[in-house]
């Protein structure tokens, strides 16, 4: 009997602390990149410039089973066209965000941003290449934060909530 109301006090000790603790997908891990601190400006294992947005989500797609590279057999290119090699190969792009996709802006394509993370009071735009990013979660009202590299051209990592104006499932 005592043993019995031991487990019991250790259940629900368990199960308060369950309920009040998060759990985060494997997504939403932070800055787990690779090359977070190579300074080179030299090619990462799928052939793009390290530190670079299209670096960085194929890194996470690894992490994720769904390798891309940016080899002669698989052109991936530049962020602005990874809409239309996805097509290619096959991948769904939609308007329709989900956890562990990719949010892809074409080149000084601008989206809706959330500079406090809460309301919508600005605009993002991505640079001459496009910009890609991985979402990490979904909103309701479809905006979406997103982990990346390089948005702001200091090839660092950085968070935001967005609308962008399209998503690529790759895996």
């Amino acid at each position: 009997m005592r043993l019995a109301r031991h487990l019991l006090v250790i259940l629900v000790a368990l199960l308060a602390v369950g309920a009040t603790s998060s759990i985060q997908p494997a997504a939403a891990a932070g800055d787990d990149y690779l090359w977070r601190t190579d300074t080179s400006r030299t090619g990462d294992w799928f052939n793009f410039t390290k530190r670079q947005c299209v670096s960085f989500a194929a890194w996470e797609l690894y992490q994720r089973k769904a390798t891309i590279n940016n080899s002669a057999r698989s052109p991936w290119g530049n962020a602005s066209n990874w809409d239309a090699v996805a097509v290619r190969f096959n991948k769904s792009v939609t308007r329709t965000p989900r956890i562990g996709s990719i949010a892809q802006w074409h080149a000084n394509e601008r989206s809706l941003y959330y500079s406090n993370m809460t309301t919508p009071n600005g605009y993002v735009q991505a640079g001459g290449y496009g910009h890609v990013a991985i979402v990490v979660g979904v909103y309701g009202d479809n905006s979406v934060k997103v982990e990346q590299y390089n948005m702001s051209g200091n090839r660092s990592f950085s968070v935001m909530r967005v609308k962008a104006p399209r998503y690529i499932f790759v895996g």
